[in-house]
């Protein structure tokens, strides 16, 4: 249900994310360079003047839209730990019915289409993703699959691949589903998605009578 307070009301440390949910329309729409600050601002209903307060930069706008974007997902993985002797493939269930609700949020499919555009034209894109996104999220799974190997319940496998291929068959189904409309033929619910994923995925890499290979 749409705010019935008008933008322009709104208190000042509100305005940030105001400006960040007008630029995700306005980008999303026309693109990095065809879009214009003052479209922003009219979409967000304040003056241009004021993105300058928060924004240097159309540039720097837009990379904290896209931080912006990212954070719930990036920050949902370092609180996930594995213990010796927990299920390490029903946590792997749990964390995908968590990525996909998390994915599928509207404001995120908008996001991915307008990333995927702009990466051979913003350098800092990529620098994004090795820096902030990588750490955080690839390198953070890939020790809890190495822990998972050293405790015999996987096989042997490079851990930082196999956590990338985790995440490329979630993104995958993001991509094909949500951005592309796959999912207007073929219908998936989340918990189809995660359980099948999960056990593609799992059963291929847990380790035979519980011995690591």
């Amino acid at each position: 249900m749409a705010s019935s307070v008008p933008k322009w009301r709104r208190q000042p440390h509100e305005r940030p994310a105001q400006i960040l949910d007008a630029a995700l329309d306005v980008f999303a729409e026309k693109g990095f360079h065809e879009a214009r600050m003052d479209e922003i601002a009219e979409s967000a209903g304040i003056t241009k003047g004021t993105i300058y307060l928060y924004f240097e930069s159309k540039e720097e706008l837009f990379l904290a839209m896209v931080r912006t974007g990212f954070a719930e997902w990036v920050n949902l993985l370092p609180q996930i730990t594995f213990e010796p002797g927990q299920d390490l493939e029903e946590l792997g269930r749990d964390l995908g019915r968590t990525f996909l609700e998390t994915l599928e949020n509207p404001r995120f499919v908008k996001l991915i289409p307008v990333v995927l555009g702009e990466l051979n034209h913003l350098p800092a894109l990529k620098q994004i993703y090795r820096e902030e996104i990588m750490p955080k999220a690839n390198f953070h799974l890939a020790e809890l699959l190495e822990l998972g190997m050293q405790l015999g319940v996987m096989k042997r496998l490079d851990a930082v691949a196999a956590a990338r291929c985790l995440f490329g068959m979630y993104f995958g189904f993001i991509l094909t589903q949500e951005v592309l409309g796959a999912k207007e033929i073929t219908p998936m619910s989340r918990e189809t998605i995660a359980d099948t994923i999960t056990t593609v995925y799992f059963r291929g890499i847990l380790a035979e009578n519980g011995e690591a290979r």
